[in-house]
């Protein structure tokens, strides 16, 4: 059984409800006003039906977090923290129709505080009459889509996985999802040296992810990744993560967090006591790296273009097969990195997209999250202006590397 919860009018009964939601913002914290969500969710709709269109589908089956809070502009289904599809599928018709399917357990807080206001209809079925691809979830997207052709971003029988493509259309960046970018930057790397400044020798890794995890969660932040490590297993391993190991003199504080779907990465380390002069070398050499993979994103270039400027750095500084170790990043907007760079890779390089470049040379690391604007200045979204740094020039820029905070 099925049944049409909500219409297009009792949307616009229920918009007021969503609203208080938001205050008079699109989001929560004001970022950006509900007038720059419309209008982000405007260019969006625009890019996607317009895809629809070309590729001859009728619509798209929108299941994935990251994609769901694309569209919606930042509205949230998630449920199980672990998993990267939710419980509420979004239809968009080709030419501009808005749906959402779910369960009668998810339908009346998305009317009434996701997706009400943004102008869709919802359809929903008792929860014991099966999940997402049951034959009554199937029955609801044949109501829709009347014969035509689906994409979708999962594999379903009842469309066509279209996940790639999909993930193209997200990563150019709209100016409203630009100062959302620069406000979770900013808090990102607020929380990450602070706790970087309360860390104390003697307390375990654990106990640092638990600090930055509360820092983060504190401020409304998803922390995604967490990779805490100290002394010698920063030396051992390049994707450590955290054990009951007591912290001595170093320690990584590593994250990627996301909010509204968008994904932050930054890394920072403290030393107790003095710093080994092979480590400052090491760090330093990430720093050059790094200068030159932002020196080679600019509009124009691939990905491939990118590595092959890093991988002759890397020769440069002293230590010519550390590329080889661990991926160098790329580009990041609703997943940790939607791609990662490797050599000869075609991806391009395009103004407003952001990019997470992490090069490492064994026990350091340099990670930033910034923005390529269209006016080719590159804006390092997690620089505080309250960390020591290694500054390094990068065209007729200076890129102030994070260095390592000595206590």
């Amino acid at each position: 059984m099925r049944y049409m919860l909500v219409g297009i009018a009792i949307a616009a009964l229920l918009a007021g409800a969503s609203q208080a939601q938001f205050g008079d913002s699109a989001l929560s914290p004001p970022v950006i006003t509900a007038a720059q969500r419309n209008e982000e969710i405007t260019i969006k709709m625009f890019r996607l039906t317009t895809w629809l269109q070309e590729e001859g589908y009728g619509g798209v089956l929108i299941n994935q977090y990251r994609n769901f809070q694309w569209i919606t502009g930042g509205a949230d289904m998630q449920v199980v923290t672990a998993s990267e599809r939710g419980p509420v599928t979004l239809v968009i018709t080709a030419t501009g129709g808005r749906y959402f399917l779910c369960s009668n357990s998810e339908d009346l807080r998305m009317q009434n505080e996701e997706l009400g206001a943004l102008g869709y209809e919802g359809v929903a079925w008792p929860w014991y009459e099966g999940a997402s691809d049951s034959e009554t979830m199937a029955r609801a997207v044949a109501g829709i889509a009347q014969g035509r052709p689906l994409a979708s971003d999962f594999d379903t029988p009842l469309a066509t996985n279209e996940s790639e493509a999909l993930r193209g259309l997200r990563l150019v960046l709209t100016q409203s999802e630009i100062e959302k970018y620069r406000w979770l930057g900013r808090q990102c790397a607020e929380a990450c040296e602070k706790v970087c400044r309360e860390i104390e020798p003697g307390m375990t890794e654990k106990q640092v992810q638990a600090m930055i995890s509360s820092e983060l969660m504190f401020r409304d932040i998803q922390p995604t990744v967490l990779l805490m490590a100290s002394d010698e297993r920063l030396f051992s391993y390049r994707h450590p993560i955290a054990t009951d190991k007591p912290v001595e003199k170093y320690v990584q504080v590593n994250i990627c967090a996301k909010k509204w779907g968008l994904v932050i990465a930054v890394t920072r380390y403290v030393h107790f006591g003095p710093l080994p002069g092979d480590l400052g070398r090491k760090l330093r050499g990430c720093a050059q790296v790094c200068g030159a993979y932002l020196g080679a994103t600019r509009e124009g270039n691939t990905a491939g273009d990118v590595i092959a400027a890093g991988q002759e750095a890397f020769a440069f500084v002293g230590w010519p097969d550390e590329w080889q170790m661990h991926h160098q990043g790329g580009a990041i907007a609703y997943e940790e990195r939607e791609w990662t760079g490797y050599p000869g890779a075609r991806m391009p390089i395009q103004a407003n997209m952001a990019f997470a470049w992490n090069p490492t040379i064994q026990g350091a690391k340099v990670e930033d999250t910034v923005l390529l604007r269209e006016d080719g200045v590159l804006e390092n979204l997690t620089d505080t202006g309250n960390w020591p740094t290694i500054p390094v020039r990068v065209g007729d820029q200076v890129y102030n590397a994070p260095s390592i905070l000595v206590r």
